[in-house]
């Protein structure tokens, strides 16, 4: 998966906007970030709620206040860079390659693309199996395809555990018998 599949459109301003609209806007739209870019729509950089409320005069242009980004996401930046970046942001500007601003990804939007990636919330059957080498995997994998189970996700637990989602299978008591028996 792709950052631009989970993107939504950017909360951005003006450089040459003044502090007073900028808060108008942040107020208006309950928007924590403003993202600020030039006549191209290039980002400069971004805005806090805090940071204009903290600005000496409603005058003055917000870029005056900006602070430039330390991190950005392109559009086809896998989500899961996205999810080791937004561990330390709320939100992070995506940019194209001219570093035009073209939407935001959030956590919010982090945590739904990771439930679809997970299959979280899908109906079916979580096995955990924990393989004392990584190539009983593909034995456990073999007996779901002779079980005709749909795998749905794969997933890495704690301390080496696996967990497989799968859907469609008749018999659970024996599919996880079989796996266990597998994985001895």
């Amino acid at each position: 998966m792709r950052v631009k599949e989970w993107m939504t459109p950017p909360p951005q301003i003006p450089a040459t906007a003044s502090v007073a609209e900028a808060r108008q806007r942040a107020e208006a739209q309950s928007l924590a970030v403003l993202f600020v870019v030039d006549e191209q729509s290039r980002l400069l950089g971004f805005l806090t709620r805090r940071a204009l409320t903290a600005a000496p005069s409603p005058e003055l242009p917000v870029e005056k206040l900006l602070t430039p980004p330390q991190d950005v996401l392109t559009p086809e930046d896998p989500i899961e860079r996205a999810a080791v970046l937004l561990e330390h942001y709320l939100v992070l500007p995506v940019v194209d390659p001219e570093r035009r601003l073209v939407g935001v990804l959030s956590k919010d939007r982090l945590l739904q693309a990771l439930t679809h990636l997970a299959a979280i919330g899908e109906e079916g059957l979580r096995i955990r199996l924990r393989p004392h080498e990584p190539s009983e995997i593909y034995r456990a994998l073999a007996i779901l395809a002779e079980e005709r189970a749909e795998l749905v996700a794969v997933l890495r637990g704690l301390e080496g555990e696996v967990i497989l989602h799968v859907q469609g299978v008749r018999e659970p008591q024996r599919l996880r018998q079989r796996l266990e028996e597998a994985l001895r």
